[in-house]
This record gives C-alpha cells, structure tokens and sequence, in this order.
C-alpha cells in the first residue's frame, strides 16, 4: 500500500527517464506487479514500476526521484487534509512498513485476494506486488501446479467465503489450510515440467486443446498425490 499510486507508481518511459537524470534511482525503482496482472499458471507483467522509497531511506541519495516525488508532496504528506493517513513516516515515503520487502525479490508464488477463481502464479522476475496480492516466499515450484489443480481449486472453495456474487477472499487465512501432499522428487519433477509447458502456451496463446491436455494430466498426478478413489475424481471434476 503505497498511499498515492499516481505518485509511486510509474511507467517505463519514467523509470528510464528517472534513471537517465540520475543513476541512483535505479536502485530504487521495482517492477510491479497487480492483482489483475496474475492470472492462472502466469503472471502478465504491464511493465509498471514503483518508486519503492521504503521507511528510513535517505532520499538526498536519489535527488531525481525526491524532485519527481516532490510534485505530489501535498497528496503524500501524512495527517493533513488532502494528505496521506497519518503515520509516522515521511511524505515522499511510501505508506506501509513493509518489513519483509526482501522476499518481494525472491522466486514466490502470487495470488490474487479477490478472484472468481484462485490463481496461482510462478513469479521468477522479483515484482513487487501490491495490496490486492498474497505471496508464499520460498515455495518450492511444484506447488504451482498442486494449487491450481482442480483438487485444491475444489478445496479452497468449500472453505473461501463468497463475497459478491460467486467471487470469494483468498485471505491467508483461508489459503494457509490448503494441504499439500508429499511427492517424491520424479513427481516434483514431473509437476514442474508440467507447469512450465503450461505457462509457455498460456504465454503464446495457442494450442487450447495441448493446454487442457496439459492441465488433466496435472490433475490426474495431484489426485494421485492424494490417493483419490475413482469416484472422488469424478466428483471434483463435475465440480
């Protein structure tokens, strides 16, 4: 949560011109990622970036990015009126007190707080997400195609409670108690494959009959994970 995205959230003409005014802001400046940006299997980048001037930085040190934060000062100053929500951190500082920032440029796996349906999403390029996004830091990459399985996507919706209409809230809460069953490292292998073949045709678009191919087979290994009986297969298929 930033407080202000039209000040701290920038496209790539701004990043490169930030960057281009002063070398410093390079550091500063992160790919982001949004909710809408993660669909099934896939992330789908916009080439957004945000200014992430995390609490305590010494802005002096990226003279470029204070002058461009400076045109937003008044919306970003904390507590007053037509400001941000009053907090113990400065204007050009962004909202929150995100103290696990580093796991933002790990390997993770996102998903949406909000969703018709539960994607689940390989992010290997550091993005940093925002508030309508959850992570788990450090997962191993199988577990893609374990959670968007339709197993685990019949799972989550017995106990994500609706919201509007047929979306529901993936809170952590909620998506912590998914079980993951044990695999051996020939079926890990197996998923990962799997996954990455999914997100290559998801990426190219084409191929729909080999992508639901693809996707069976990763629900025929999950069920085998969990030692489903012929008749539990059928009904989690017919949903």
């Amino acid at each position: 949560m930033t407080g202000l995205n039209e000040a701290f959230v920038v496209d790539r003409a701004t990043r490169d011109r930030l960057i281009a005014e002063h070398p410093s802001s390079a550091a500063v400046l992160k790919p982001f990622l949004r909710g809408r940006d993660v669909k099934r299997w896939r992330v789908v980048s916009q080439d957004k970036w945000l200014i992430f001037t995390r609490r305590g930085i010494e802005i002096n040190k990226f003279p470029a990015i204070k002058k461009y934060l400076t045109q937003f000062k008044p919306q970003l100053t904390p507590g007053i009126e037509g400001g941000r929500k009053a907090g113990s951190y400065e204007w050009y500082e962004i909202q929150d007190n995100i103290a696990y920032w580093q796991e933002f440029e790990q390997p993770k796996i996102v998903y949406p707080d909000i969703a018709f349906h539960c994607h689940f999403a390989l992010d290997e390029e550091s993005l940093f997400p925002d508030c309508t996004l959850f992570l788990i830091p450090e997962a191993p990459k199988h577990f893609v195609a374990i959670l968007n399985s339709n197993v685990i996507q019949h799972f989550i919706n017995q106990i994500c409670p609706a919201i509007r209409g047929d979306y529901r809230r993936f809170k952590s809460i909620y998506v912590g108690q998914v079980p993951i069953p044990p695999a051996t490292p020939q079926q890990q292998s197996e998923l990962e494959l799997l996954t990455h073949r999914i997100t290559q045709l998801k990426a190219e678009g084409m191929a729909p009959e080999k992508l639901a191919l693809l996707e069976e087979q990763v629900n025929d290994r999950v069920a085998d994970l969990f030692h489903l009986t012929p008749e539990e297969r059928r009904l989690i298929a017919a949903g």
